[in-house]
């Protein structure tokens, strides 16, 4: 069993911010999300992954000066980020899936799918198991 962790009554996870990867391979923000972003419209996003927990970062900063923001228009919506998507295996074909927010790290807003995460394993000749991506 995992370890507790406190949760305060105030926590921006309760702000009900998240992003949904709808069925045309947007990331849409939600109302509360551009609120706390304070976005205008027309707003370059740094898009951030992480490819073991399978986590999408969204920031307004990035310290790389070499990497080229994402825009998201009015709305919230991003139709830039198709081959980052598909690139990550993030694509919703069939239904829209939408990421709740996890936490901050280092001014990074990060989200992950609700629920648990699929593992694949195969078992060596000596018995190891071993998890395939």
């Amino acid at each position: 069993m995992g370890a507790l962790k406190a949760i305060s009554r105030i926590d921006k996870r309760m702000d009900d911010l998240f992003i949904t990867i709808d069925k045309s391979n947007r990331i849409c923000l939600n109302a509360n999300l551009q609120k706390e972003l304070a976005l205008k419209g027309n707003d370059d996003l740094f898009l951030f992954y992480d490819e073991s927990d399978r986590r999408l970062g969204i920031s307004k900063t990035c310290d790389d000066k070499s990497v080229v923001p994402f825009t998201f228009d009015a709305r919230g919506y991003c139709s830039q980020a198709k081959s980052f998507l598909a690139w990550y295996g993030l694509s919703a074909d069939n239904e829209s899936m939408r990421m709740l927010f996890e936490g901050m790290e280092n001014n990074v807003y990060v989200f992950r799918s609700p629920g648990r995460m699929k593992n694949s394993f195969r078992q060596a000749k000596n018995g190891d198991l071993e998890r395939q991506n």
